[in-house]
């Protein structure tokens, strides 16, 4: 399974493209491109390792769209606890999914949940 082409951040389309490889020999794992609308990831590294950085990178695009500025360390711990709440609470996500399945975020009864 690969990760997406896009993905959609505050309603704007970002492609998911691989990272060069100068970047990657310089050990870099992302970059988030906010003007040009492109998350460039080091695709050769591990799933729990890409999704971690995409997470990372998809951090920084909401920190330059709410504040202005990026905060490394600060992306760094929230994309490491969205990814490992995510991996050690799947069933979390499962509601999301059926949530969505079912057009609103109503239980199966219809009532809001």
């Amino acid at each position: 399974m690969q990760l997406p082409k896009e993905v959609m951040i505050f309603g704007r389309t970002y492609d998911v493209q691989d990272l060069c490889p100068i970047h990657v020999s310089e050990g870099v794992l992302g970059l988030a491109a906010y003007r040009d609308g492109v998350i460039y990831l080091d695709q050769s590294v591990d799933m729990a390792l890409s999704l971690s950085t995409l997470w990372h990178e998809a951090i920084h695009v909401a920190q330059q769209e709410i504040f202005g500025n990026i905060d490394e360390s600060q992306a760094r711990w929230m994309s490491l606890f969205v990814h490992n709440f995510l991996v050690h609470n799947p069933e979390v996500l499962e509601f999301y999914m059926h949530g969505l399945s079912l057009g609103s975020f109503e239980d199966d009864e219809g009532k809001a949940g």
